[in-house]
């Protein structure tokens, strides 16, 4: 969270906003009532956002504090990733996926941009948590997610009564276990079991090594059902939010069915995520007939290629080569070899599902763009994360670390963490034969009169019975004890090489994020995106003066004038008819050609804003012409700047504005314009798909 924090709040200020955040910032400034007409007309997928804006906004309008609910929806999904890490496979994996997670430039493109996105990535992430918790996906938790009757830790449990048991004799002496209460009355079973039909809830470690009952689940299966009933619901209705927040998030819903799925989820967890998601889609439909009803919006886009899904793979788990090739490997171990399989059934469907699914719908109607699919990030850090687990799993194999203990042989002394946690495989790494030798022979003599001792004084009491570890008798506290410190010996020397393994795989995520730092500083630039207004509205003030007309065409480009009106305060928008606010849209209506032809009587010369799109034709230019010549043409990042003069003025009259002309080329004799003239800002070179949405 930290990293993700950092890296968020770094270079946050780029200081503009390109189109689409200029949207953010101009609608979550508007009243309620104009935010809730606009969405009639334009942006209704981005409603939601613009709501949780408005009040943000209101504190401070800026371009940093339109920034901020992104940065820290960012860190809530990289805690959220990491948690999910940890349900499913164990803390290291965790570790290493939020921080995976964390240093991929497109979360950090999308967690420092003013849109939505980010929102519905942390949105997700939480309904995929809120899933494996209600559908008990997680290691250790029963179908259904109720925590499972996990193995003991610390001295089992007498059948009988349930009594601790006493220190034993002398070592060599066989105890005698004492039935506690109605233990005559209940059927044996088999060595190392519980009776039939006796539910043995799991003992936990108290202080002085005395067990006691675990908390069972509270209530009976009425209670257990009422609590699952509400995880379903709280999932659903964290469905239902990211859908809002952007509709295409709803695809998540066909991710979480595969996963179920390949889980092989019972009937009553299927019946719980089928209402969830029933009542999300039925929450969401409203939503997706107004999306569809505004899709020229995205009219801009065309239908993919394949190429396009390899290029949000490239995005997603690079983009440079080296980190892609070693994300992709570590991802195909994880797969073709899982050894967390419930993480695998969780990330490889949500990686998969939706862009495949929108890819699908692209074709029929051209929307596949990779800032719809961010939600789908999160499955490529936590495949990553377990195939690097997995490797290091395999590498302490093959040294001979970071085993677990082996049953006992026949005839040979029980493992170490059996006999110290009383769970065999309970994961504790067995000492080696020679230190624990050492421990014994050093305390054979110390602890034998201690034996004796306690041994008669524990005589009557509830003994551990002969058979429940292995086919041996648990040994007397004479041998007991050393062992137990041979066992915190080996839990110190195991933790300190798992924590070895985990600072190893940090490193490893660091030496990616160095290997890409160019990228994350090139994301921190205002050439990362595809326009920038500030600069624009800037360029226009220096070239134009106080009073003159000007013309946006379309209306949209009106967006340099909303985001940074200062420069351009002396112009006057001499075709707008009806503002954004009042009219119910983003960027105000204009007056038809007549009546603009009436509004420049008079006037002897007009700029023209239009956007710089090579199929694009202007009608305002439309209008102009035959009335006004075109002066000179200026290419500027996203527009064109156009300077009219009235027909029959002379040349070189058309006022100081102009810039110092330098001739193109074909490139404006293609658009039949004359001259082209730079007044040296550079395009931007980043390839990126116009259109706002």
């Amino acid at each position: 969270m930290a990293v993700m924090l950092g890296l968020g709040l770094w270079g946050l200020d780029r200081g503009t906003m390109w189109r689409d955040e200029s949207a953010t910032y101009q609608m979550a400034r508007r009243t309620l009532p104009q935010i809730r007409d606009a969405l009639g007309t334009v942006d209704a997928v981005h409603g939601l956002y613009y709501l949780l804006m408005h009040p943000v906004l209101a504190l401070r309008p800026s371009e940093v504090t339109m920034r901020l609910p992104s940065v820290l929806a960012a860190v809530t999904a990289t805690a959220l990733v990491a948690t999910l890490g940890c349900h499913l496979a164990r803390p290291r994996v965790g570790l290493w996926a939020g921080l995976l997670y964390a240093t991929t430039p497109v979360v950090t493109h999308y967690a420092q941009e003013g849109r939505s996105y980010a929102l519905v990535a942390a949105s997700a992430t939480g309904a995929t948590y809120l899933l494996v918790d209600a559908a008990g996906l997680a290691p250790g938790t029963s179908r259904g997610g109720r925590r499972a009757d996990r193995p003991a830790r610390g001295p089992a449990l007498a059948p009988g009564g349930g009594a601790a048991l006493a220190p034993g004799p002398a070592a060599g002496s066989a105890p005698t276990p004492t039935p506690g209460t109605g233990a005559a009355s209940r059927p044996a079973g088999r060595v190392g079991e519980a009776a039939p039909g006796i539910r043995v809830r799991p003992a936990v470690r108290a202080r002085g090594d005395v067990p006691r009952l675990e908390p069972g689940p509270p209530g009976g299966p009425e209670a257990r059902g009422h609590a699952a009933g509400w995880r379903w619901a709280a999932y659903g209705g964290v469905v239902a939010v990211t859908a809002l927040l952007h509709v295409f998030a709803v695809l998540m819903l066909a991710a979480h069915a595969l996963t179920l799925l390949v889980s092989r989820a019972p009937r009553r967890v299927w019946w719980g995520w089928g209402s969830a998601a029933a009542g999300a889609v039925g929450a969401v439909a409203p939503l997706a007939l107004a999306a569809r009803r505004q899709s020229a919006q995205i009219a801009w886009m065309r239908h993919p290629t394949p190429g396009r899904l390899w290029a949000v793979v490239e995005d997603f788990a690079g983009p440079s080569a080296l980190v892609l090739a070693v994300n992709l490997l570590l991802i195909a171990i994880a797969v073709i070899r899982p050894r967390r399989r419930s993480l695998t059934a969780v990330a490889l469907p949500l990686i998969c599902v939706p862009p495949v699914l929108l890819f699908a719908l692209a074709l029929h109607r051209p929307c596949f763009h990779e800032r719809y699919l961010l939600f789908a990030l999160t499955g490529i850090p936590l495949l990553a994360a377990a195939g690097a687990d997995r490797l290091a799993g395999a590498a302490a194999g093959r040294l001979g670390r970071g085993e677990t203990a082996r049953p006992a042989a026949a005839g040979a002394d029980p493992p170490v963490g059996v006999l110290a946690d009383g769970a065999p495989g309970a994961g504790v790494d067995r000492p080696p034969r020679a230190v624990a030798g050492r421990l014994a022979t050093a305390g054979a003599d110390r602890y034998r009169l201690a034996g004796a001792v306690t041994g008669r004084l524990g005589r009557g009491k509830a003994a551990r019975p002969s058979g429940v570890v292995g086919d041996r008798p648990v040994r007397a506290v004479a041998d007991g004890l050393p062992r137990a410190v041979a066992s915190r010996l080996a839990r110190a020397v195991a933790g300190r090489r798992r924590a070895v393994v985990a600072a190893a795989g940090a490193f490893a995520v660091g030496c990616a994020f160095v290997w890409q730092f160019p990228l994350h500083q090139r994301e921190r630039e205002p050439l990362s995106r595809q326009d920038d207004l500030a600069a624009l509205s800037a360029a226009v003030g220096r070239l134009t003066r106080p009073g003159e007309p000007v013309l946006y065409d379309p209306p949209k480009e009106r967006r340099i004038a909303i985001a940074y009106p200062r420069p351009l305060a002396g112009l006057r928008d001499i075709a707008l008819a009806t503002p954004g606010p009042a009219s119910g849209t983003l960027y105000g209506v204009d007056v038809g050609p007549t009546e603009l032809l009436r509004r420049l009587d008079g006037t002897r010369s007009a700029w023209l804003i239009a956007a710089d799109e090579p199929e694009a034709r202007s009608p305002k230019a439309a209008t102009l012409t035959g009335h006004f010549r075109l002066a000179y043409s200026l290419c500027l990042p996203g527009i064109r700047l156009e300077h009219y003069v009235r027909t029959g003025l002379a040349h070189g009259t058309e006022g100081p504005g102009a810039p110092p002309t330098e001739d193109l080329g074909g490139h404006a004799a293609d658009r039949g314009q004359g001259p082209l003239r730079t007044s040296g800002v550079t395009p931007l070179t980043r390839g990126f798909e116009g259109g706002h949405r």
